[in-house]
């Protein structure tokens, strides 16, 4: 579930941008999705409709951090980070995972480092089932070092029934009404908000959100985005937009969880 391994201490912020438009037309990941760096850049420059992201000046020193579409492909790392970032009564599935980046992939965005054997990711749990970012790079490796993973639902927050999924979706004629994604839902539900351990008080968790809600704020596929927390993460998630709408009656870990929604205001398509 949703937690944040973020520094709230950015004195020493630098100004970034999360746009395709700033980078090559043939830079696509290895899934076949856009790919596109999170980078400095110049005011006003390429700014697209994407809105400035302000983060920790340490974080780009050594892992140049870009994000990426998930998918399937990525099963390996996204079970990996899960394991190293929450308890075990509160992690996602191997079998949640593969539903969730086979139905809905375009929901789930990663955070990834590339490094060689000796950079700063090297010894860390996803690096072993990481890839190299291109032919041309054979002695490097593309990263996972934080994840937001996502599906829609028709509630207004997140439910015991959308944390689910159908137990005969792969044959494509589900009964199971009400679990899992629904696409004609307008409500993003983020189940999964991780960040390496080891990078904790790095802004890492910060990045990958910030441009999280960005593409979805221009995607126009959803009214609100939905997530789950626990009491003393209520002020973190506040700073970046989201509103308490109080106590969860969700039951997934425990319970004990407090309703986050952030409303999206950009225009939606056709409106």
């Amino acid at each position: 579930m949703p937690r944040a391994l973020i520094s709230r201490d950015l004195k020493d912020e630098a100004q970034l941008i999360a746009s395709p438009e700033d980078q090559n037309s043939d830079a696509n990941g290895q899934d076949g999705y856009h790919e596109f760096t999170i980078h400095r850049g110049d005011e006003g420059v390429g700014l697209g409709p994407s809105r400035n992201l302000r983060v920790d000046n340490k974080v780009l020193s050594d892992l140049h951090p870009y994000v990426q579409t998930l998918s399937v492909s990525n099963l390996d790392s996204c079970v990996a980070l899960e394991n190293a970032t929450f308890p075990e009564k509160e992690r996602c599935s191997k079998e949640k995972f593969i539903y969730r980046l086979t139905t809905c992939p375009e929901l789930s965005l990663g955070l990834y480092s590339t490094t060689g054997p000796d950079g700063a990711v090297a010894a860390l749990p996803t690096y072993a089932h990481s890839r190299p970012p291109d032919s041309a790079s054979p002695t490097k490796k593309s990263t996972l070092v934080a994840q937001v993973i996502a599906t829609k639902c028709v509630s207004t927050t997140v439910t015991d029934e959308s944390m689910e999924y159908p137990a005969d979706w792969r044959n494509g004629t589900s009964l199971s009404e009400g679990q899992g994604h629904q696409e004609n839902g307008r409500t993003i539900a983020v189940h999964s908000l991780a960040a390496l351990p080891e990078f904790k008080g790095r802004g890492l968790g910060k990045i990958i959100m910030k441009s999280y809600l960005q593409r979805m704020e221009t995607s126009g596929i959803a009214d609100r985005i939905a997530l789950l927390a626990h009491d003393h993460l209520i002020p973190y998630y506040e700073a970046l937009g989201f509103v308490n709408i109080g106590k969860s009656k969700v039951q997934f870990g425990g319970g004990e969880w407090v309703n986050m929604s952030y409303t999206i205001t950009e225009p939606t398509l056709g409106s």
